[in-house]
């Protein structure tokens, strides 16, 4: 719990810092050219080299795909009883970026396909990786990166974090590289990684004071610059400067929670309505009224717990404040987790939830 406090309030520290001292930045950092996308590879391997913990017999694809394999290489197993639990079948992903040439490397990741138990120790074998129009654009080939472990005896199981996904850092080799074709022959088109009117705004302005005066901003999350202010005869010179141009982007009011590790992240301009809650033994009221009974000062926020006495706290109008204070008194990340569900679900919360 006091680990959970901790990370909230350097959360809460760094992110006033990092608005007060130094709020700008580049445009390449929040958005791209809309030609620089990146391509999914997918393909079928096998992994071999386990340690006795690849597939079982039952898994009938690994052995079939293992005779195929061997005939092509010239070994004949007609009539051998294939029980290859040294081997395991897997499906390899990879993101190809744009520009890529042929010859340059993408790192991949191997996830088991059957009933294996763990890919520790294992080698993928020369598996071609395709595109959406099944051509392979990328092949792969090496020992696979595991963070986890999975050991079984006799009356003990030892399983932490997943065996039986891993990656290879730069594992695959560019056999092709996939051609980018500007679209708009008349303007150089920018979009931003998340749609935001208020950022597109003020990305088309600084690009204007810059001495881009043609550009416009067409939606929530497109810039389209036209060819002919560019500065330089050189495109990719314009695009670098049009890239390294700073801007003040929009705070975030949004909520990432993962359930699994406890974990809340909140941005800054997250904000709550006056509200009161109960929760177990725990009751919480937020009041933004200034005076009380008589015209006594009223604290905004009291918390009163079964087992515990009324306690005051100071002004807070934020949900790190307030889960700072649920923190305090003993609320554990689970029942903090269904407070901001809570929150959110009765209006009083003002941002983006995303549970992980």
């Amino acid at each position: 719990m006091k680990i959970l406090t901790s990370i909230l309030i350097m959360l809460s520290l760094l992110g006033s810092l990092s608005y007060s001292q130094s709020n700008t930045v580049r445009l390449k950092d929040i958005g791209k050219l809309i030609e620089s996308r990146d391509n999914q590879l997918a393909g079928y391997g096998i992994v071999v080299g386990l340690r006795g913990s690849g597939d079982s017999r039952a898994a009938g694809l690994t052995n079939n795909a293992l005779r195929n394999l061997l005939s092509k290489m010239g070994v004949s197993i007609s009539g051998v009883n294939l029980n290859a639990r040294n081997a395991a079948s897997v499906l390899v992903t990879a993101n190809l970026p744009s520009f890529l040439k042929k010859g340059q490397r993408i790192s991949v990741t191997v996830s088991a396909l059957g009933d294996a138990s763990s890919l520790i120790g294992g080698t993928l074998i020369m598996t071609p990786m395709m595109g959406p129009d099944m051509k392979t654009y990328a092949v792969a080939q090496g020992n696979i990166v595991i963070d986890g472990a999975s050991e079984v005896s006799a009356t003990t199981q030892l399983y932490r974090n997943q065996a039986t996904v891993g990656s290879i850092p730069n594992g695959a080799i560019v056999e092709a590289e996939v051609p980018v074709t500007f679209t708009d022959q008349h303007n150089i088109t920018m979009v931003l990684d998340r749609p935001n009117f208020f950022t597109v705004a003020k990305a088309m302005k600084a690009l204007q004071e810059k001495g881009y005066k043609g550009a416009k901003a067409i939606d929530g999350n497109t810039i389209k610059i036209p060819l002919e202010d560019l500065k330089s005869s050189d495109l990719i010179t314009a695009i670098s400067e049009i890239e390294n141009i700073e801007i003040t982007p929009d705070v975030s009011s949004r909520i990432v929670v993962n359930s699994k590790t406890g974990t809340i992240i909140i941005g800054e301009n997250v904000k709550l309505f006056p509200v009161a809650i109960t929760h177990g033994g725990v009751s919480i009221k937020i009041n933004n009224d200034a005076g009380g009974l008589f015209g006594a000062q009223e604290d905004p926020i009291t918390i009163n717990e079964s087992k515990k006495p009324l306690v005051y706290l100071e002004a807070a109008d934020t949900l790190s404040n307030l889960v700072n204070s649920l923190n305090q008194i003993g609320v554990t990340p689970k029942e903090l987790i269904n407070i901001i569900q809570a929150l959110k679900e009765s209006g009083a919360l003002v941002a983006d939830l995303e549970i992980l």
